[in-house]
């Protein structure tokens, strides 16, 4: 059956009509500085610093801290694949711990265990995912590193906030400046507490090249090694036309996602995510108790696009082979991903569309064996 409703859609801004009209160099002019400045103004005590793409951001992040060969960075066992990726582009080692059954982040006691368990010399960072729209309580968190002495990197890329003052925990915070409302305009940004942490991302971010002569720009000399992180000036130019409108869009998405909590509550075979007010559900994310593939196939059918949020990467072929892990060495994880699926969950959708979801998840659900 052809799909009827899209797992994702990108929206369409009148400001793409406005830069067809209006000159084009005046339009671009300053928009780097004014999404970093607009972001600036959210973050509470720390340095803005916008870059590419959300992966540029995890790499970024680590040559601040001047990761090195043999470091040890811990980040959960289901984080999306750039995470695990970067601190490999080091010859450093991701240490997986498992995550929790409910919330899908991190489970902090496996933190604490994996922490607890450490002998060696050389761990250097602990990177949070706050996942699928939900911000972890990151107390506990604080208080390991602390204790020790470990930076921390909090990874909001999907788990955009609305809120107009961001409080950081960590050392360095991730976002994806596209709130994860539109993938086909990429961009994401860094927020540091210390200046040193900034100021050297900010080196790195290109190429390690300082100008050498402020009366002659085109003198230079690089001093370390980094790489062409930035933001062009046309992403940054849709980004602030995106963060506009931004509240309204994820306003739409809950109503969404009301749709879903009052359609499918109590249907057989599902459970339904975490319910909050401060959850943005970047992800919808529903467990199937059992079966779970067949359950996907028979929406596909009924054109229904689901997605699956994240593979466990012990799971994948290559940290599998490169870490010997097992599919039992993380239960949870384990579980997780052999029951869950994420059900379409975005601002181009209308309501009739998340009723038609309802109606085809029931119908399958009353079916389901």
């Amino acid at each position: 059956m052809e799909c009827r409703v899209a797992f994702y859609e990108p929206t369409k801004f009148e400001a793409i009509e406005k830069i067809e009209k209006e000159d084009y160099s005046r339009v671009l002019e300053h928009a780097i500085e004014r999404v970093e400045s607009s972001f600036q103004e959210s973050i509470a005590n720390s340095l803005a610093l916008s870059v590419n793409n959300p992966s540029s951001a995890v790499h970024l992040a680590l040559c601040a801290l001047d990761l090195k060969r043999g470091d040890k960075v811990i980040c959960a066992v289901n984080a999306y694949v750039d995470i695990p990726e970067a601190i490999r582009y080091f010859d450093s080692e991701p240490l997986f711990v498992d995550i929790d059954p409910n919330s899908y982040h991190m489970d902090i006691d496996a933190l604490e265990q994996k922490l607890t368990g450490f002998k060696g010399k050389k761990l250097k960072a602990i990177i949070v995912s706050h996942f699928a729209g939900l911000a972890l309580d990151m107390q506990r968190v604080v208080d390991l590193a602390t204790q020790y002495k470990v930076a921390i990197i909090e990874d909001f890329i999907d788990a955009p906030t609305l809120e107009k003052t961001i409080g950081i925990a960590g050392d360095i915070a991730l976002f994806s400046l596209n709130y994860r409302l539109d993938n086909t305009i990429k961009g994401a940004m860094l927020a540091f507490k210390e200046p040193k942490l900034y100021e050297r991302a900010k080196l790195l971010r290109e190429h390690g090249l300082i100008e050498t002569n402020r009366d002659v720009n085109y003198l230079y000399d690089i001093v370390d090694i980094g790489c062409d992180y930035r933001l062009d000036a046309l992403s940054a130019y849709f980004l602030n036309a995106l963060t506009t409108e931004r509240e309204k869009l994820i306003e739409h998405r809950r109503e969404v996602v009301a749709h879903y909590f009052k359609g499918l509550e109590g249907v057989e075979h599902i459970e339904l995510p975490i319910k909050s007010s401060e959850h943005i559900y970047n992800y919808f994310i529903i467990k199937i108790d059992k079966n779970r593939d067949a359950f996907a196939r028979e929406l596909k059918q009924r054109g229904v696009a689901v997605g699956l949020h994240y593979i466990p990467l012990n799971f994948t072929k290559y940290y599998k082979e490169k870490y010997g892990l097992k599919i039992f060495n993380f239960p949870n994880a384990l579980h997780v991903y052999q029951t869950v699926m994420s059900l379409p969950c975005h601002s181009k959708m209308s309501l009739e569309d998340a009723e038609y979801v309802v109606r085809m998840v029931k119908e399958v659900a009353s079916e389901h064996i």
